[in-house]
């Protein structure tokens, strides 16, 4: 089958590949926000960390991925975190400013000193339990900052961790309706706190795309596809992110065109499926669609790629702009190598 020759196509390198997709993505952006997250395959054993793109649309956008054995990922996550935001790093354009949403089970002091390093800003939860000193040297475990109120605290000249470890902001807030506190640490020193739980309430976002992949009913139905190799599940994560990509830009084409309204009840103003659904709802009907209608979303569809397109080539005149590498990282874990890591950080 053309899809099995095309997963164990050995010549198809999805790390050297990243070199032409992050930019095609990022397109004429300035800032970008990425949210940073793993997702499990139970049934092949397999895990894949993702930075995602946050898009305006309600959905994020792979970046770039790296999928390894669930067996072999004792002991190793935090290099294989390193490796990746390093390849990250190496495939962003220069002048883009790129913020890094992450959870808890990211947020530790040398997280944060491998993310100045590599130059990125940061938005990163940490546990309740770490502790926090203020400007004024006064000491509490995150969870007891958080006020009663609602309202968020912020806290700039703080340092985490029983080391002291200084960061630029940390914000601690537990508003109506959360499970939980969310105690944040930031680079984004002069933003508002309002700002910065905003900015990482947008994280979640990645849940919803892993589901637009992974579900039978609602998405591609990735979870039922046995995948042995973590290079085949590599492949097919880019075939997955290409057809989302096409996918919302067809929702948006028929959005512009006033379609969506065929989708939802005529009382409902605002959006009520993702652009990535809308699209897939298009795709699904084009056998059955008037050419009436078919050919002016077909219009607007190429107009969308041909403008994605078009923004890609005038950031690719960037000076800086990384080329491709010529290596491949390791069939099973990533070394540090020439990379940025976060243990040879204080």
């Amino acid at each position: 089958m053309a899809q099995d020759r095309f997963l164990s196509n050995q010549g198809i390198n999805v790390w050297e590949l990243f070199a032409q997709w992050v930019p095609y993505v990022l397109g004429q952006r300035n800032e970008a926000v990425v949210a940073l997250d793993w997702t499990d395959f139970d049934a092949d054993g397999h895990a894949t960390l993702v930075a995602s793109l946050v898009a305006s649309h309600g959905r994020t956008t792979p970046l770039v991925w790296f999928t390894v054995e669930k067996a072999a990922l004792e002991g190793m996550r935090n290099e294989t975190e390193d490796f990746l935001l390093n390849r990250l790093r190496e495939v962003v354009p220069e002048p883009v400013r790129l913020t890094v949403l992450a959870d808890r089970g990211f947020g530790d002091q040398k997280f944060y000193a491998l993310l100045e390093q590599l130059k990125f800003d940061y938005v990163v939860r940490f546990r309740q339990c770490i502790q926090v000193t203020d400007a004024t040297g006064e000491k509490k475990i995150a969870g007891e900052w958080v006020p009663e109120s609602g309202r968020a605290l912020r806290m700039t000249g703080a340092s985490v961790t029983q080391d002291n470890t200084p960061v630029p902001a940390v914000v601690c807030v537990k508003k109506k309706g959360m499970k939980e506190p969310w105690c944040l640490a930031t680079s984004l020193k002069e933003a508002t706190a309002a700002f910065v739980v905003g900015l990482y309430s947008k994280s979640f976002r990645t849940e919803e795309t892993f589901r637009d992949m992974k579900d039978l009913r609602f998405g591609m139905g990735l979870s039922w596809v046995k995948v042995r190799s973590t290079e085949r599940r590599d492949r097919l994560l880019l075939v997955s992110a290409l057809a989302c990509a096409l996918l919302t830009l067809l929702g948006a084409a028929g959005e512009s065109l006033g379609m969506e309204r065929h989708l939802k009840a005529n009382t409902v103003k605002t959006r009520t499926y993702s652009l990535f659904r809308q699209g897939y709802e298009y795709y699904q009907a084009i056998p059955m669609t008037p050419e009436s209608r078919l050919l002016p979303l077909m219009v607007r569809f190429v107009e969308l790629i041909r403008e994605q397109s078009s923004s890609v080539k005038s950031s690719a005149q960037y000076e800086g702009m990384p080329q491709v590498h010529q290596h491949s990282p390791p069939a099973s874990t990533p070394h540090a190598g020439e990379h940025i890591h976060r243990e040879g950080l204080s």
